[in-house]
């Protein structure tokens, strides 16, 4: 008999360790969680005073947080077109909203060729045919609707939140990919007013938020609004979001899937800025400016807000865990990232290969397992638009080259001077003229003409 309980020992010693080797041979899950239009201080761990974000703290806190992390465009498809293909978004002569992607490989075709379930939930935006199969993703929505379920009240994200938890059940036994691209923070911004009472006592204190905010809570003046009011929707429609996402990482937890699961959170952009509130093609003046009492999105301390290439602009929260892998509670202020890195570092991280001159970012998987990433690659910015504006960070510097409009160049110590207030090109015309060499010479690689559609 005691031999017997032995060789049960033993046996059951041999399963274990098969299974922890199996485990440790599959890829990790990955989920990448994309908000639409919420600003670098928008959750409480990247320092809102007011914000109640318990879940996507729980990512910080299990994981790393990212203050130099930028998106490569200054609106929601090209910033997606970056994330998606590893490609400046200004390469495409055709608006990949429209046109797709062409012959581009993405992140998720090389995934699924590797074996890895793919799936996309929620906001498209990426080209004409949103259905399974398109960039090899397996599975889509099959009613997405384009602005989120307004009338559900735990929130218009939790349409979107729902589909990828049964998506990440049904395929908890392989491998699995999955794009969870919410609407919230996005205009309209009208939740349910149970979400808004959360905030019932809320009252701002304008001294609480820097110069750029409180240029916003002007604008809701002038428009007839309360801020108070305009915050607490605000924030409540914020916090439906931070719930669909604890529901997600709860049913990981459920799942057994927490441990080999990369979770990523960040924006697609910044929040509108005061400067250049967003057009809301289709409405009236008054409903134009109802609409944008409540879009008191908070970019932290930087100039500007979506559609700029400011830093209010471009430069996002990024959260990244993957338990056992990526440090748990570590703030990193040095690595200057983008999402036009997704790409590379996605299929490193699973490995995958890709041909590395088909892209233009760089694998940055060191910052994330704890390294800090020393950039080789500038930044680059550019509308679809022969004149746009062109935008380039290298270093700790950025310049600005202006379109038609304007007549001079600009430069900023953006970690010195996250606010974009001191233009000092006329202090380093050295620097000046290095940023503008690279520049041209990228220009001169870029479409000679556009396709407006789709703008």
């Amino acid at each position: 008999m005691r031999c017997m309980n032995l060789a049960l020992v033993l046996l059951v010693t041999i399963l274990s360790h098969a299974a922890v080797a199996t485990d440790a041979a599959r890829p990790p899950n990955v989920v990448f969680l994309l908000a639409d239009d919420v600003g670098f201080g928008d959750p409480h761990c990247y320092g809102h005073p007011y914000s109640q974000t318990p879940h996507i703290d729980r990512l910080a806190r299990e994981g790393t947080r990212f203050t130099q992390f930028y998106v490569a465009g200054i609106t929601c498809c090209p910033s997606r077109t970056a994330f998606m293909t590893s490609q400046f978004p200004a390469r495409f002569a055709s608006y990949p909203a429209v046109a797709g992607f062409g012959d581009r490989p993405t992140v998720t075709e090389l995934l699924h060729r590797a074996g890895y379930a793919t799936g996309h939930f929620g906001k498209w935006d990426i080209g004409p045919d949103e259905k399974p199969g398109t960039y090899g993703i397996d599975a889509t929505p099959p009613t997405a609707p384009r602005a989120g379920h307004r009338h559900d009240e735990r929130g218009r994200d939790a349409y979107t939140y729902d589909g990828a938890i049964r998506f990440i059940e049904q395929h908890r036994d392989r491998p699995f990919y999955v794009n969870v691209w919410g609407h919230i923070a996005h205009h309209p911004v009208d939740p349910p007013i149970a979400a808004a009472d959360r905030f019932h006592d809320l009252v701002v204190k304008e001294a609480d938020f820097p110069e750029p905010m409180r240029k916003k809570f002007a604008l809701v003046r002038s428009l007839g609004g309360d801020v108070n009011k305009a915050m607490r929707n605000y924030l409540g429609e914020l916090s439906l979001l931070d719930d669909a996402v604890g529901r997600l990482l709860m049913r990981l937890d459920e799942l057994g899937l927490t441990e080999n699961t990369i979770v990523v959170f960040t924006s697609d952009h910044g929040a509108p800025g005061p400067e250049k509130p967003p057009e809301m093609k289709g409405l009236g003046p008054a409903s134009r400016d109802h609409a944008r009492i409540n879009l008191v999105g908070f970019n932290g301390n930087h100039r500007g807000g979506k559609a700029t290439m400011n830093e209010g602009g471009v430069r996002v929260p990024f959260i990244v865990r993957w338990p056992g892998h990526v440090p748990a509670g570590r703030l990193d202020e040095t690595s200057v990232t983008s999402g036009i890195d997704w790409l590379p570092t996605m299929c490193r991280l699973a490995g995958v290969n890709f041909n590395a001159a088909d892209v233009d970012g760089e694998d940055v998987a060191d910052a994330w397992l704890g390294g800090v990433h020393v950039r080789k690659k500038p930044l680059l910015w550019k509308n679809n638009h022969v004149k746009s504006e062109i935008a380039i960070r290298d270093g700790d510097w950025k310049l600005f080259i202006p379109d038609a409009k304007a007549t001079a160049s600009r430069l900023y110590d953006v970690v010195a001077d996250p606010m974009e207030s001191h233009d000092v090109a006329a202090k380093h015309p050295a620097i000046v003229r290095r940023l503008t060499g690279i520049v041209e010479r990228w220009n001169a690689t870029l479409p000679r003409k556009y396709v407006r559609d789709g703008f």
